[in-house]
């Protein structure tokens, strides 16, 4: 989520406001009162205070941003694996569906290639 243009706009306006009130108070003559000044002071807090949550709220908005994308990462990957192991059950099935009908058709082909991948398989593991 990017920075709106407002949002921009409003934390530009705040921080020159801040910037013109300091200013304002550095070159303030002799005539104004400490009375005057406090209620600047208590102004530029307020303003300080509004542009902290206006950040901030920007910030939390970053980090739901952050945790939605996440999820929806999260959710995407699995609907992904989903996907895989549905296509490789389906390619199980029609395997095994292929396989009992070789057998059915030729069974003592079938009875032949058993022995002789079993023979093999002795043979291997005797070493």
């Amino acid at each position: 989520m990017a920075l709106s243009t407002t949002s921009k706009r409003k934390i530009e306006d705040t921080a020159n406001d801040i910037a013109d009130r300091i200013e304002a108070l550095a070159s303030t003559d002799a005539s104004a009162t400490p009375a005057d000044i406090q209620v600047e002071l208590d102004n530029l807090r307020r303003d300080l205070a509004s542009l902290t949550k206006t950040v901030a709220s920007f910030g939390s908005g970053k980090i739901r941003e952050a945790g939605t994308m996440a999820s929806q990462l999260g959710a995407d990957a699995a609907e992904t694996s989903t996907q895989y192991v549905e296509a490789a059950r389906d390619t199980l099935v029609g395997v095994e569906q292929d396989l009992k009908a070789q057998v059915q058709a030729n069974p003592f082909q079938s009875l032949a290639i058993a022995a002789g991948v079993g023979y093999i398989f002795a043979l291997l593991s005797r070493r």
